[in-house]
């Protein structure tokens, strides 16, 4: 009996014992998770709900950013500016390969709030974006055509007016080193915008690469004897200087053409002027081609010709025309250059006494098929004329 309640005695005390420790061993283990990280909650605050996800971004990759650039317009800054005057203000839009007009329509959708509060200003607004009907930049000519402002912008036809407003289209196409001039319009109505702001219609006088087509593919059909030269592209070699290349077609022959003729062209106020005509399997060194329009070979009876050349049979046909006063041909004959690969000919050529100072010594291939020029090679020269 004693032995039995001395080890019931035993069992409560260590019970009650290790109570003790599993309470403490509690509050311990708390103790060690607590820390720096813990979200403290303030006295009143709401008790955290265990239903709520922690605002955690998935693990998935992010969406790949949309493609952008960046384009420069133009504002005025200050109420006292000058009219003239416009900065530069830059504006991230999406990226796309006709970037003059993306810039017009940011212009014309005018500045931003934050903008209007920092001092910049236009006539342009929320209200006149979207009239951009297109934009056609063409030989150095940017063409803006809009849908009518004339009464969301109604005095813009002052004198400082129409300055401004002028300048920041100006200032925004001009930035492309492609456009040297602006002309705008009304639904294609060049003049209705220019009255509109009170001013004379600018006169593009200034030809082309347009002009440049036409006045080659004139001289190759009508001086030169390709019957139909087929354009193939034009470029600027400089500002005054431009190159046009055509091949012939060849009647009978189905698809095939002709190699490339070069047309080289100087630019006048109206139009242009043929300097030179080459294709790469004619090249002549008598005459000499000019090194300017006033430094011309003068050549005279019986003319020495001299080259290399790869053409039908080797056979290239050489005609002396006077073109200044009309065209008129003066003598003609045959040199033969290589009919496989690239060969010298050399040879002369006898022509008329001329009437006038001008004009061109043409060396040409006929075509085998039906005796059409398939390419040429033409040296502009002066004539020694002798006076009756």
């Amino acid at each position: 009996m004693l032995y039995g309640t001395r080890h019931r005695r035993f069992a409560i005390i260590a019970g009650a014992f290790l109570a003790v420790l599993l309470a403490l061993g509690g509050v311990w283990l708390f103790t060690r998770d607590s820390g720096p990280d813990d979200v403290t909650v303030s006295p009143g605050a709401p008790p955290a709900s265990s239903d709520v996800e922690p605002s955690v971004e998935p693990s998935s990759p992010s969406a790949p950013k949309p493609a952008t650039m960046t384009v420069t317009i133009f504002f005025h800054r200050g109420r006292d500016a000058d009219p003239a005057k416009v900065v530069a203000v830059r504006r991230i839009v999406p990226r796309t390969s006709k970037v003059g007009t993306a810039s017009l329509k940011q212009l014309l959708a005018g500045p931003t709030k934050a903008e209007r509060q920092s001092g910049y200003w236009s006539f342009f607004s929320p209200a006149t974006a979207g009239k951009l009907q297109s934009l056609r930049i063409d030989d150095g000519v940017a063409r803006a055509d809009f849908r009518d402002l004339r009464t969301i912008i109604p005095n813009a036809s002052s004198s400082s007016g129409s300055i401004a407003l002028l300048a920041e289209l100006d200032h925004t196409l001009k930035q492309f080193r492609t456009v040297r001039t602006t002309v705008y319009s009304f639904n294609g109505d060049v003049a209705a915008f220019y009255e509109w702001l009170q001013r004379e219609v600018p006169v593009v006088t200034m030809p082309g690469l347009g002009e440049a087509r036409r006045v080659a593919q004139d001289f190759l059909h009508r001086i030169v004897g390709m019957p139909e030269p087929v354009y193939v592209s034009a470029r600027w070699r400089s500002d005054f200087i431009a190159t046009v290349d055509f091949r012939s077609r060849i009647s009978g022959a189905g698809s095939i053409k002709g190699p490339i003729t070069t047309v080289t062209l100087g630019k006048g106020s109206k139009t242009f002027s043929v300097l030179d005509v080459r294709t790469s399997t004619i090249q002549v060194d008598r005459p000499a081609a000019a090194i300017s329009p006033t430094a011309l070979q003068v050549v005279t009876s019986p003319l020495q010709l001299s080259g290399s050349a790869l053409a039908f049979e080797g056979n290239v046909a050489v005609r002396v025309l006077q073109t200044s006063g009309g065209v008129r041909q003066l003598g003609s004959g045959t040199v033969t250059g290589g009919g496989d690969v690239m060969r010298p000919f050399s040879g002369s050529v006898e022509f008329r006494r001329p009437s006038a100072d001008l004009g061109w010594v043409i060396f040409v291939e006929h075509s085998a098929i039906n005796g059409a020029v398939t390419k040429a090679t033409a040296v502009r020269v002066a004539f020694h004329t002798i006076e009756s």
